[in-house]
């Protein structure tokens, strides 16, 4: 009775397989949980997979352009920083040229300013020693006149 149900169940899964094996040449398949397909289960699986790898390549896409729209801000905020600094550093060497050349014409009209400043002193000595002449003078008629009265 075993082998009778054993043969039997093996003639089922016989028939089973040869009729899988014509499903499968009209094109229908049937899956791991025994429904009817119309695709292979292999292909199914694959575009399955392939769409989760799809769906994974969108979200890295997605998180690219977000960190390269992230970078582009920090660096256009840099690149402004820099800008800004550069504007900056060049003013403070315009200015540095600027003083330096005040500096420089400064140092020219020194020498001229002491020169002038020399000829100036050298004028008033004299004129002072000729007013101490004519002090010492004044006093010498001065004391003339009072001895002679």
């Amino acid at each position: 009775m075993v082998t009778t149900k054993l043969n039997k169940l093996l003639c089922n899964l016989l028939i089973f397989f040869i009729n899988m094996e014509e499903l499968k040449r009209s094109g229908l398949y049937i899956d791991e949980i025994y429904r009817l397909r119309v695709q292979d289960p292999t292909v199914v699986n694959q575009t399955v997979k392939l769409r989760q790898e799809c769906l994974e390549y969108s979200r890295n896409l997605h998180d690219f352009k977000k960190l390269g729209e992230d970078f582009f801000k920090l660096s256009s905020s840099y690149a402004k920083e820099v800008e800004k600094d550069k504007l900056r550093s060049i003013s403070t060497q315009n200015q540095l040229k600027t003083m330096a050349k005040q500096r420089q014409a400064e140092h020219q009209v020194y020498p001229s300013q002491v020169f002038e400043q020399t000829v100036n002193l050298e004028r008033l000595k004299s004129q002072y020693q000729y007013l101490q002449r004519i002090e010492s003078e004044q006093q010498e008629t001065m004391s003339n006149f009072l001895m002679n009265q």
